[in-house]
């Protein structure tokens, strides 16, 4: 990764560019419900963003001028990737409630103030502490940005694939950012390794997680990242984090993929038992 340029990322920011989009062709192209399950995820994250900003900025985070100038852009250009997205599924005929959006804040909320609470403190009293944030982000980001294509492997819809393709424009400039910022702190302090090794081991999960039921969480993997082709993406993606300093052989996709498979197994079993009972 080449060196993230933040005075040209700061000049060049703006809300996403939808010039030539054509959303009045939107429905003429059929769209599967798993597309549209895959798409209403994503929009629901990208709304997210801004909660991820508030907690962020509980850290020593807010202390660093370079990343509150990053995510004060970064958290610009989600919203608008979620409202992109939101526009072509009510071009494609889909319909949300206006108060979605605050639903899924409180859904993710609740029952977390003890867990956010003490985040918080630790982001605060830790040293190098924001090297996890950096890195997580980092992660979330490349995640992100690597289900965003294999969307566009998998769609037939020429407007869908036009549109992810600007959006993957912008996730790859945050994911340089992150990814730098971390490779900054993890460079030569193998503290800042210990703890971030130790942290995204124990506790990171795919950006979302939480957000929306696990069951959403599980289809995205499956649909994007359980074939083949998605199981040799989340190998180029875990290659790209292993390069940061003492993170080599991480597989943290790797997991979440064998365990969003192995939960739907199980449940499919279950199902096929009971049917079995039933009709016995």
């Amino acid at each position: 990764m080449g060196q993230f340029e933040l005075d040209r990322y700061l000049r060049a920011s703006k809300k996403l560019d939808l010039t030539g989009i054509d959303f009045d062709r939107v429905a003429e192209s059929p769209l599967s419900q798993a597309e549209v399950r895959c798409l209403t995820y994503m929009m629901d994250i990208e709304h997210h963003t801004v909660i991820y900003l508030r907690e962020l900025l509980s850290t020593k985070a807010a202390n660093d001028p370079d990343v509150t100038s990053f995510l004060s852009l970064w958290v610009y250009e989600e919203f608008w990737h979620g409202e992109a997205i939101g526009r072509f599924l009510r071009a494609a005929g889909v319909e949300y409630p206006t108060a979605r959006t605050t639903s899924i804040r409180e859904y993710a909320s609740a029952g977390k103030a003890l867990g956010n609470g003490l985040k918080m403190l630790a982001g605060k009293v830790i040293p190098d502490f924001i090297a996890v944030h950096m890195t997580w982000g980092a992660m979330n980001e490349i995640s992100t940005l690597m289900g965003y294509r294999q969307l566009i492997a998998r769609t037939r819809h020429p407007v869908l694939r036009e549109l992810l393709g600007r959006i993957i424009k912008d996730e790859r400039r945050h994911f340089a950012f992150y990814y730098n910022q971390a490779r900054v702190r993890l460079d030569g302090n193998p503290r800042a390794q210990r703890l971030v090794r130790w942290a995204l081991g124990r506790f990171w999960t795919p950006v979302g997680t939480g957000v929306r039921p696990l069951e959403e969480t599980d289809f995205v993997i499956r649909s994007l990242f359980g074939d083949d082709a998605g199981a040799a993406t989340v190998r180029e993606m875990e290659r790209e984090m292993s390069k940061l300093p003492g993170l080599g052989g991480m597989r943290l996709m790797h997991r979440a993929r064998e365990r969003a498979l192995r939960r739907h197994e199980t449940a499919g079993r279950g199902a096929r038992m009971q049917i079995a009972a039933f009709t016995a």
